[in-house]
């Protein structure tokens, strides 16, 4: 397709996503400013390669997370530059809290570093961490915020939009102009129910509406179970932390951060990071000091979790019954999960001197070590992993009663 073809179709497409919904469509009722951070979300035009959209890494078929299997995703002006982490999801993000060093566990644990958006929480809102890639040099590569005003000022479609919606001199100030992009990306994210749909088997169950099979029933309990599986303390299904001082309910994170000893990733490479990622001491998080910060990340929703093709920050680890095995044998049969050169403790993923601040005293780690049996058999690892698949949204209970 050329250059004009394409400009034609980018038109109507930009067109058709501010357009207001016709009535009796079964569509959702976006605002204004939704269908705007839509239009948004899905134009390339926006980026420096002209190929790149929000779209492309959070793809909207695989529940807003990459549909790839790559460990990180590529961006840059020419689509050559490699991410430094895994890509989210970007559903269930509207009930995180913002990020403190001391947030409050409404389950009476301990506080400690908690909330905020992406691994290592840096963004304090959903509008933050939206226009954030739009500037970032392996994303969409915009050198600054006022190239990526500049892609707005020359569509007229945008530049009506814009106006209509945050008034007529919202495109005067670049940073107005940048926040506002952050608003409407937002409020999309906020308003259409493909975000959080809350459409899983499990959700269906919890109404009373769906029953679970005795296997997936036995893996939701050893989910639950503290002193077995444990994967309840920190992905919750009960109440956690959640936006402005409220609880939120039924997330699969607590939104709190662990140092759980991910393997390394040697394809991911970390600039002026001492090759190791740091989770909240860096490389991308600049603003905390404090050592017994370093190498934690946030535990992510496990929602939608069968679905991903890689796991955890650095996309270590392929499947998700490697994931579950991974929990259950870390310090029994660490030679299957490290390099063998990462003495004297195995966790490759942080320099040396932080491996002594991974967790071995929580469940499934505690009384982990060379000889001991797992928590879990293979059974039980098949019967966890039965489970957490009912986490997929898109769950159609009569599809299923048809069987």
């Amino acid at each position: 397709m050329g250059r004009f073809m394409q400009a034609m179709a980018g038109g109507l497409m930009l067109a058709a996503a501010l357009a207001a919904p016709a009535a009796g469509r079964a569509v959702p009722a976006l605002s204004p400013a939704a269908r705007l951070g839509k239009a948004l979300f899905y134009d390339p035009g926006l980026s420096a390669s002209g190929r790149q959209s929000c779209a492309s890494c959070h793809d909207p078929s695989n529940h807003f997370a990459p549909a790839n299997d790559k460990a990180v995703q590529r961006g840059g002006a020419r689509l050559d530059r490699p991410g430094i982490r895994a890509v989210p999801t970007l559903t269930y993000k509207d009930e995180a809290p913002e990020f403190s060093t001391q947030l409050e566990n409404p389950d009476g644990s301990n506080s400690g570093p908690g909330g905020g958006h992406d691994w290592d929480g840096r963004m304090p809102s959903i509008a933050a961490q939206s226009v954030a890639p739009l500037i970032t040099s392996f994303e969409m590569a915009n050198p600054d915020k006022g190239a990526a005003v500049a892609r707005i000022m020359r569509r007229g479609e945008y530049v009506r939009a814009f106006r209509a919606i945050f008034g007529d001199d919202v495109l005067s100030s670049v940073d107005r102009a940048f926040r506002a992009m952050g608003t409407a990306l937002a409020a999309y994210q906020h308003e259409d129910p493909a975000f959080h749909p809350y459409s899983s088997k499990y959700d269906y169950y919890t109404r009373g509406l769906a029953a679970l099979t005795p296997q997936e029933a036995r893996g939701m309990a050893l989910f639950n179970d503290a002193d077995r599986a444990n994967c309840a303390s920190c992905h919750t299904a009960g109440e956690g932390p959640g936006k402005d001082g409220s609880t939120s309910v039924a997330q699969f994170t607590d939104f709190f951060f662990k140092d759980i000893g991910v393997p390394a990733n040697r394809s991911v490479t970390y600039p002026a990071a001492g090759s190791y990622d740091m989770g909240l001491c860096g490389p991308a998080r600049t603003d905390l000091t404090n050592r017994h910060y370093c190498g934690l990340f946030m535990a992510p929703t496990l929602r939608n979790v069968a679905t991903r093709k890689v796991f955890f920050h650095n996309g270590s680890l392929r499947s998700l019954r490697d994931v579950v095995e991974f929990y259950v044998t870390r310090d029994i049969t660490p030679e299957r999960w490290y390099h063998r050169d990462a003495a004297p403790l195995p966790y490759d993923g942080l320099p040396p001197d932080l491996r002594t601040q991974v967790d071995r005293e929580d469940m499934p780690f505690a009384g982990q070590g060379p000889n001991a049996r797992p928590i879990l058999n293979e059974q039980e690892v098949t019967d966890l992993v039965a489970f957490l698949e009912t986490l997929t949204d898109g769950y159609d209970p009569a599809a299923s009663k048809a069987k």
